[in-house]
């Protein structure tokens, strides 16, 4: 992890998950005046810290002015164990997916507006091997397979400010550079249910993505077979596309989704 310089330290968010970190499972409510007192800081200081963790969920307070952990908390907890089950869950089907079409397999969550590599199997000589350790690696959304899938089934509430955040940068002359095609091109991955990326990333590589679902049918990664450009044409596409989806819809299943309950 980059190493944080003095001036990037945020003292008030830092106070908040002070306050976050002194409940425990011996400790789980407090008022105003002990939390002040452990952290060593006036009740009016500590107000305004109660008061946002409070509308925000992280915290919660009772009739008798005590403060617990809120719900919120879980709620985060249930999103990470979600990553943790579709990495597990995902691995040997990536396995067998880079073995079946020699193709570099990989999982990936949308971080922020990038893309966020959780996994990646390696698939011998005729995959895309430009980018060859990836795992942690962050790339951009809006020119990758992966990026295009996850942005695709986002709801308008959510896709919008994140369009409105990115940065279009030309990597290649295919590289889409405007906010208008991109939508466009993610209306295409909606009706066919794939994404596909040809060297707008990098020169001669291409790649294929498809959705995971959980069992709600929520989009909550996506899995990509990443090959050379010269491959993702005609019959041999075909064969790509068929088996990323399958594998796509091997892994959601493990993870509950019945595929009824999209109709």
């Amino acid at each position: 992890m980059e190493e944080l310089k003095p001036h990037q330290f945020n003292k008030s968010l830092d106070r908040g998950l002070l306050v976050l970190d002194l409940f425990t499972r011996d400790v789980a409510s407090l008022s105003a005046k002990e939390i002040a007192d452990r952290l060593g800081v006036g009740a009016t200081t500590l107000y305004p810290f109660l008061h946002t963790l409070t509308s925000h969920g992280y915290l919660e307070v009772n009739g008798q002015k005590r403060y617990r952990l809120g719900l919120k908390l879980l709620e985060r907890v249930g999103e990470l164990n979600q990553v943790y089950d579709v990495r597990s869950v995902a691995r040997p089907e990536l396995t067998k997916l880079s073995r079946l079409i020699s193709a570099n397999a990989r999982l990936a969550v949308l971080y922020g507006n990038e893309v966020l590599y959780l996994e990646q199997e390696e698939g011998g000589p005729t995959a895309n091997i430009i980018l060859r350790e990836v795992v942690g690696l962050r790339v951009p959304s809006y020119c990758t397979a992966l990026g295009k899938v996850l942005l695709a089934y986002l709801s308008d509430q959510d896709l919008n400010p994140i369009m409105d955040s990115l940065v279009f940068v030309p990597l290649t002359d295919n590289t889409i550079t405007h906010p208008d095609r991109l939508r466009e091109e993610l209306d295409l991955v909606r009706e066919r249910g794939y994404s596909t990326e040809i060297e707008e990333l990098q020169l001669g590589g291409a790649c294929i993505g498809a959705p995971i679902r959980n069992s709600t049918g929520r989009v909550i990664a996506a899995i990509s077979a990443s090959v050379l450009a010269s491959r993702a044409h005609g019959e041999e596409l075909g064969r790509i596309v068929e088996a990323i989806q399958a594998a796509a819809a091997d892994i959601s299943a493990q993870l509950g989704f019945n595929g009824h309950d999209l109709l």
